[in-house]
């Protein structure tokens, strides 16, 4: 619902603290700048992001409106996102490097982590994410790992979606998401887990020939163990995955934290470094 553009602001323009001169610039699209609902889930989505502050997690200066445009200013990661990564290394006949994999989705989860206790809102009310998946997370040349897009989020006494409705991209979706039913922060930590998955097999996790067959499988999330698909892997690497996938929630990890945990014990056991030298490999270092 809305188009970017990298700009340089003038030395005369006024900003907000700690703005840059090059930033992204975010538009509502001309075409539902007239629709109440899609100006409220912008202007929402705004006043979400401009009060996070996490090194993982792209920052929001202002919101603002210039005649009838919504505009908000945020900013620059100059990079690509995971999911053009991931189509260039399947095209390359290439494989993301299971460190890097690891290191990507420790990033993830800190910002995830972060959000999950943020206190927004009336009530001191957390966030869900609701669509964490390749396209929403940023890589930059300098190895910062960025979560964006906050548009489907939902925070009480802030956003809030229509019960049942489905929102989010559809084979990162958890199976209670994508069933209509209620979510919780359980829910962003299973799309880490697809996304983990699909890091360290090199492959989808979730194909379908149409959209309805696609939610089935969704829905009832039957992930191969990577064993079966990478067998050098680590064993410890395997289960940490697994945990990441069950359809019933409560045997999921409960908390970022606890994934966090696990991630860690397997950079421990593994010698996988949880820093921007995991990702060297990508970044031609």
């Amino acid at each position: 619902m809305a188009e970017v553009y990298q700009v340089r602001a003038k030395p005369s323009t006024q900003r907000s603290p700690g703005e840059p001169d090059e930033v992204v610039l975010k538009r509502l699209l001309p075409t539902y700048r007239n629709d109440g609902a899609y100006v409220k889930a912008f202007v929402d989505e705004a006043k979400l992001t401009v009060r996070l502050r996490h090194p993982n997690i792209v920052r929001t200066f202002r919101l603002f409106k210039a005649g009838p445009d919504y505009l908000m200013v945020q900013e620059l990661v100059p990079g690509r996102t995971l999911g053009f990564m991931q189509e260039l290394l399947v095209k390359a006949g290439a494989s993301m490097p299971p460190a890097a994999a690891c290191y990507i989705s420790w990033c993830v989860l800190k910002a995830l982590d972060y959000i999950h206790r943020a206190k927004v809102g009336e009530g001191g009310a957390t966030v869900i994410h609701r669509d964490v998946n390749p396209t929403n997370i940023l890589l930059s040349v300098t190895g910062d790992v960025k979560l964006t897009d906050f548009g489907v989020a939902d925070v009480e006494g802030v956003m809030r979606g229509d019960t049942g409705a489905l929102r989010g991209t559809l084979p990162y979706m958890s199976p209670e998401q994508v069933l209509g039913q209620p979510v919780d922060a359980r829910s962003d930590l299973y799309s880490v887990g697809v996304i983990l998955w699909e890091l360290l097999a090199n492959r989808r996790l979730f194909t379908a020939d149409s959209e309805a067959e696609l939610m089935y499988r969704v829905r009832d999330a039957r992930a191969p163990l990577l064993s079966t698909l990478q067998p050098a892997l680590p064993d410890y690497a395997v289960q940490v995955v697994r945990k990441a996938l069950f359809a019933d929630k409560g045997r999921r990890f409960q908390s970022a934290a606890e994934f966090i945990r696990a991630l860690e014990a397997l950079s421990r056991r593994t010698g996988w470094p949880l820093g921007v030298e995991a990702l060297k490999p990508l970044l031609g270092g």
